[in-house]
């Protein structure tokens, strides 16, 4: 991806999913019928001849817009970088199945909570040289989370938005809720993890999702302690009632994560004692 970046091409859309979020495309599409059912198999059977391990691929949308031949130029360029990585190109058809499903699989989110689980999602930035730390070490807190919670969970990511400097992850995960009575104490578990693991290797609190109260009190991690100064002076000059959505940006004292919350870390990364939720 990086290399496309730096290419000559320039595309509309760049995402690749890591192999978990690969597999969750492939088991929530519709079943194949007919031609395409026979085309889909036979592509499978052309990679294991290949020696993938299917379980390990990563499928990567990558959208061009703009008249034919400038399409097609650009598409030469991307097609050329993909195979000297070693990777095939498979036509328009699995992007078309993205941009159908783009706007129905947030729609799994109530599906699952009615059946008793929670899923949410972290996204975060960082420089070229930082992703893959980046990838790596937010898997392996999110499934040390998972045993903490002492529960089965399910995470996986994909690279969502890239720039010359860097690039956005954005991580999703669900975790079964086995025991209502620790479903917060679960999800924080899993969530403060995850906002951490940010921080400590030098990501961003969030990427295009924003602040809002179950980030903002990380954000002095973020952008030090001098930069939410900063914020709050501008806030209390804009709105010193705090009229305006509060708390959605600074942290105010009360729980930053979810409503149960107490020990929400606290500027630096130091648990603390927030104030009780309000009725």
């Amino acid at each position: 991806m990086k290399a496309i970046n730096d290419s000559d091409a320039h595309v509309t859309v760049s995402r690749v999913s890591d192999a978990n979020e690969t597999q969750f495309s492939f088991a929530t599409q519709r079943a194949q019928r007919g031609v395409k059912k026979l085309v889909m198999g036979s592509m499978f059977g052309y990679l294991k001849r290949r020696g993938w391990d299917l379980d390990q691929m990563c499928l990567s949308y990558i959208g061009f817009e703009g008249g034919r031949r400038y399409v097609k130029q650009n598409q030469a360029i991307v097609k050329e970088i993909v195979k000297a990585h070693g990777g095939i190109v498979v036509g328009t058809g699995v992007g078309s199945v993205y941009d159908s499903k783009k706007f129905q699989t947030p729609y799994i989110r109530d599906f699952l909570l009615d059946r008793g689980a929670t899923a949410d999602v972290s996204e975060t930035a960082t420089p070229w040289a930082n992703l893959q730390n980046l990838y790596d070490s937010t898997i392996e807190v999110v499934e040390q989370a998972f045993v903490t919670a002492q529960t089965q969970g399910f995470v996986m990511c994909h690279f969502a938005h890239s720039y010359h400097s860097g690039a956005c992850l954005y991580f999703t995960f669900a975790i079964p809720d086995t025991d209502p009575a620790h479903t917060y104490a679960n999800y924080d578990t899993v969530k403060r993890a995850i906002q951490q693991n940010f921080m400590d290797v030098a990501a961003t609190v969030s990427h295009h999702h924003g602040v809002g109260s179950e980030h903002a009190p990380w954000l002095d991690q973020d952008i030090s302690v001098a930069g939410t100064k900063l914020q709050r002076i501008l806030l209390e000059g804009a709105d010193p009632g705090r009229n305006f959505n509060p708390g959605k940006i600074l942290h105010d004292g009360k729980p930053g994560v979810a409503m149960h919350s107490y020990d929400a870390p606290l500027p630096g990364g130091v648990p603390g004692t927030p104030a009780a939720p309000q009725d």
